[in-house]
């Protein structure tokens, strides 16, 4: 009897189906990767879970598709965007399109009218709307101010596509020959659909002539320091009609001194109206004058020519202008002043004292000076005009000159290269006068050479007259305006206050003016004196001081300051001194010279007081 079939588990009949060789294999699935967990995946491997699930079918873009799609589209925009503005671009205005031409002759008579043509184009498919030209050039030769500048504006309308427009003006320049003007010429216009305003350029420049006036300046170009040149300026009509009034304006350094002007010029200027000129006339401003400065220095002068402005002196249109320089050189002769004096302390001079000038004047010149002279002028109030009495040279006591020349000093006839002589001049100076009087001089020599005329050399200076300051100290006790008190004589180990009177005087006005003193160890500071906010005491180095500052020229001021003196045993017999050596510092006011004097040290000893017995030396008393 067989054994009955035992019954086949799932995996059993799995395994059984794959290894039967009479299976027949039909067509299998082939699984893919899944992108995520399906939510029907079986989660466990139980009797009634299928083995295999099938998934649907993905029917969605991949990345690479959508990109393609994307990229097409924008191409498609952009060259539609591409045609578009290619075929706008048939209405738009360009500055190109126009075409401006300006036709003026290339050289200018200066003064002359001109005629200048302008000629318009618009080549563009749109027409221009509102358009105007301006011209616009400087008229004259002088700054950029408004006065010189002309503008002239025409309006246009409006200009068609491929219309021509010509525009006629008429241009009078001013200026120096030769010169370079620009002229300009602006379009301004709108297009259709805007309110925006287009402009377009056009420069035609053109060369001056001979200006109409003109303005030359004729004088040396190099001086020496203080010699006089004479500086014409000349102006000519050069144009074929007579000329209108003008003015002459001339500009001078400030290192320039004016000696004369022919003819005089409009009051409190340096203009002149000039007459109307008739063709090929001129007329002539003279000018002399000197420079002072250093060698090697330049002095400009600037002459411009005209019409008149809007008052008597100044300038409209500036028809034509000069510029010249001068340099200045070293004279070959040169003159220089010392002083010597009786108080023989350097170049200062004293109250009182007896000025001894010398005069040096030397040629540094390899070559002859003749007709040599030199002129000394005095000036302040420190010389006692009246007493001066020079040996030699010619002294006029009206002028306070004294000058030597060839007929007064026959040695300045001649003097040879390389070489120097001296003068002397005695000065009396004041006892007494003004704060810090001065004594000036303005040294002034003049040559000639075979080559060179008008040798000019000039050399100034001032001395002021240094006073002093006078410093009296005294010791007091009843005279006093404080009270003192203490055994009179002073006794040793006894306390005795004494009064210090100080009094300053000073010729000159004076600054930081100071008195000072030290106090010895036996002598105490009271806190005592005729002026708290002036006088100071400073402990750590027990110095009294009296801070005076500013005193004026011949005042007097005294003032008083209260001590305590202590002797000792050592000192019985003796006046011993209450301070040390009693010092007055000051500098003058104007001459700055430091004035320091000092006075030996205040004692006991009391002056002009009436005592019994010597009230000053120190006695021993039971």
């Amino acid at each position: 009897m067989p054994l009955p079939k035992k019954e086949e588990s799932a995996l059993e009949s799995l395994e059984h189906q794959l290894y039967d060789p009479k299976a027949k294999i039909d067509g299998s699935e082939i699984h893919r990767t899944r992108e995520h967990r399906a939510l029907d995946l079986p989660t466990s491997w139980g009797e009634d879970a299928p083995i295999i699930v099938k998934r649907e079918e993905d029917t969605r873009f991949s990345f690479g598709t959508k990109l393609l799609l994307v990229s097409t589209v924008l191409l498609v925009i952009a060259l539609a965007f591409t045609a578009w503005r290619v075929i706008s671009l048939r209405n738009v205005v360009s500055a190109v399109n126009i075409d401006m031409t300006a036709d003026i002759t290339p050289y200018v008579e200066g003064g002359e009218s001109t005629p200048l043509i302008l000629t318009l184009r618009n080549r563009n498919t749109s027409e221009l709307q509102s358009a105007s030209v301006t011209i616009l050039y400087k008229q004259g030769n002088g700054s950029q101010d408004e006065q010189e500048k002309i503008q002239e504006k025409r309006d246009l309308g409006t200009i068609k596509t491929g219309e021509y427009k010509k525009q006629d003006f008429v241009v009078a320049l001013y200026g120096a020959e030769s010169e370079t003007r620009d002229i300009v010429l602006k379009l301004e216009y709108k297009v259709a659909g805007s309110n925006a305003v287009f402009s377009k350029l056009v420069t035609a420049s053109v060369i001056l002539r001979t200006p109409p006036i003109s303005v030359n300046i004729e004088g040396p170009g190099v001086l020496s320091v203080g010699q006089n040149g004479t500086y014409s300026f000349v102006i000519k009509n050069n144009s074929a009609t007579s000329s209108l009034p003008s003015i002459l304006q001339v500009t001078f350094p400030n290192s320039f001194t004016v000696e004369s002007e022919t003819p005089k010029p409009i009051s409190r200027s340096k203009a002149w109206q000039i007459r109307p000129l008739t063709p090929g006339e001129q007329e002539i401003v003279t000018v002399v004058g000197s420079f002072t400065g250093k060698q090697g220095e330049l002095g400009t002068l600037q002459a411009k020519i005209g019409s008149r402005g809007d008052n008597h002196s100044t300038i409209g249109i500036v028809y034509s202008s000069q510029t010249t320089d001068v340099t200045l050189r070293s004279s070959p002769l040169t003159v220089t002043t010392s002083l010597g004096s009786n108080s023989g302390v350097g170049e200062s001079l004293k109250y009182g004292d007896s000025a001894t000038l010398t005069i040096t004047y030397r040629n540094t010149s390899s070559q002859v000076l003749e007709d040599v002279a030199i002129k000394l002028a005095l000036s302040g109030d420190a010389a006692i005009y009246g007493q001066i009495n020079p040996t030699s040279g010619y002294y006029d006591s009206i002028q306070k000159t004294i000058t030597w020349d060839k007929a007064t000093f026959p040695d300045l006839a001649v003097l040879a290269p390389n070489s120097e002589a001296t003068l002397i001049v005695i000065v009396p100076i004041v006892d007494k006068g003004t704060n810090s009087p001065t004594l000036k001089t303005v040294l002034t020599g003049s040559a000639s050479t075979k080559i060179t005329d008008d040798i000019v050399a000039t050399f100034s200076k001032t001395w002021v007259v240094e006073g002093s300051a006078s410093l009296v100290a005294k010791t007091q006790y009843k005279t006093s305006s404080f009270q003192n008190s203490g055994p009179i004589p002073p006794q040793p180990n006894q306390e005795t206050t004494y009064t210090v009177n100080l009094t300053v005087a000073a010729q000159n006005a004076l600054t930081g003016t100071r008195v000072s003193f030290v106090l010895p160890a036996y002598v105490s500071w009271r806190g005592v004196s005729s002026d708290i906010n002036l006088i100071t005491y400073d402990t750590r180095t027990r110095t009294v001081s009296w801070n005076i500052g500013v005193l004026a020229a011949g005042k007097i001021i005294s003032s008083e300051i209260g001590l305590s003196v202590k002797p000792s045993q050592s000192h019985v017999g003796q006046t011993p001194a209450i301070t040390s050596g009693v010092i007055l510092d000051a500098d003058e006011e104007i001459s700055r010279a430091h004035i320091r004097t000092t006075l030996s040290p205040l004692t006991t000893l009391v002056r002009n007081e009436t005592w019994p017995e010597n009230p000053s030396v120190v006695v021993d008393r039971p």
